[in-house]
């Protein structure tokens, strides 16, 4: 079993929530008394929002990109603008986390009803390389930092607010449950691989609706053990490669909400609880690969190679639960500093 260095993970936990722009963290008063133990520091940290001012300068800086964009874009169709991301769902663990920017052909869509795009006006391959080749240009007039290398998008950072974005490039895709509904919930979305020159389907609005609804109906408690694991993750000491947010998100969505409601003071129990699922998941191949993302569409846990990533995030999980069990259990302070934290 490993054990933790609190003092390390408790200065990278303070470095990814400061605002150097505001010289502002996002972290609790808390957090500075001296005599409450680092793990029981690092435990309900961890679990905590960024607030809204800081993801608020997030959606500027998107803001910002879009307007640059519409305003210099030569394009013989219009383009629809969305936003998704952790941002979005409150699940983040950094002031400066990334951001996407859908950007959207909106002239045309792809109906699930005919296998073949409809459109013949012209070449949608076109249409897509060419709005992310102008695109590409109006960035790199704009930002001084621009990675045009990516396959699905292109990336910018915003000097001034310190925030990246990612533009994502693709096509409406229209269910047959949104033309029942009008209801965006069902709208998808074809990424588009320029490398590869393929589509993929996504239902990021579903994720988005989904993983707020659950949220919300835990009293934040699902949301909080996204954080604890997605801390865990980035403080651990080995990089785990095939656990990223979208499957760790999937692993607390795949849990009852009962295990997740927060309460104060509860943060221990979810703790335990995410534990009790990782191992069942990990035990239970047939199990862990029938787990559905919150769109419902796609089994992020499907490939055993998760496995041992997924083992290496519960011994740290686990090594920070029975280091807190003991400083809980052993000082009505901090059983009285938690309920008040």
């Amino acid at each position: 079993m490993p054990t933790l260095d609190y003092t390390r993970r408790l200065s990278s936990l303070q470095n990814r929530r400061f605002d150097k722009e505001l010289n502002e963290s996002t972290l609790t008063k808390s957090f500075s008394a001296s005599n409450l133990p680092e793990d029981i520091k690092y435990l309900i940290e961890s679990m905590q929002p960024i607030g809204d001012k800081y993801n608020a300068k997030t959606i500027t800086a998107a803001n910002n990109v879009q307007k640059h964009l519409e305003r210099d874009f030569n394009l013989h169709f219009n383009r629809a603008y969305r936003t998704q991301g952790s941002v979005m769902t409150g699940t983040n663990i950094e002031v400066h986390s990334d951001f996407d920017l859908l950007t959207v052909i909106d002239r045309y869509f792809y109906p699930q009803s005919q296998p073949v795009n409809p459109y013949t006006a012209s070449d949608p391959n076109v249409d897509i390389c060419e709005m992310r080749k102008q695109a590409t240009e109006i960035m790199k007039a704009e930002y001084k930092i621009v990675d045009d290398t990516g396959d699905k998008c292109i990336s910018i950072e915003n000097q001034n607010l310190n925030r990246k974005v990612d533009i994502v490039f693709c096509y409406w895709y229209h269910s047959e449950k949104f033309n029942e509904t009008n209801n965006d919930h069902y709208k998808g979305v074809y990424l588009y691989d320029f490398k590869k020159q393929i589509k993929h389907r996504d239902f990021p609005f579903a994720t988005i609706n989904n993983v707020n609804h659950k949220g919300d109906n835990t009293h934040d408690g699902f949301r909080r053990g996204v954080r604890l694991l997605k801390t865990l993750r980035a403080d651990c000491e080995v990089e785990l490669k095939m656990l990223k947010s979208f499957q760790l998100t999937s692993i607390a969505y795949s849990m009852e909400n009962s295990s997740l409601m927060y309460s104060t003071g509860s943060e221990l129990q979810i703790a335990k609880n995410l534990s009790a699922e990782m191992k069942l998941l990990i035990d239970d191949p047939i199990k862990r690969k029938a787990v559905l993302s919150p769109n419902g569409i796609e089994r992020p846990l499907a490939k055993d190679e998760v496995v041992a990533d997924m083992i290496r995030l519960k011994q740290d999980l686990d090594v920070l639960i029975e280091d807190a069990s003991k400083d809980i259990a052993n000082s009505y302070f901090v059983q009285r500093s938690i309920l008040a934290y």
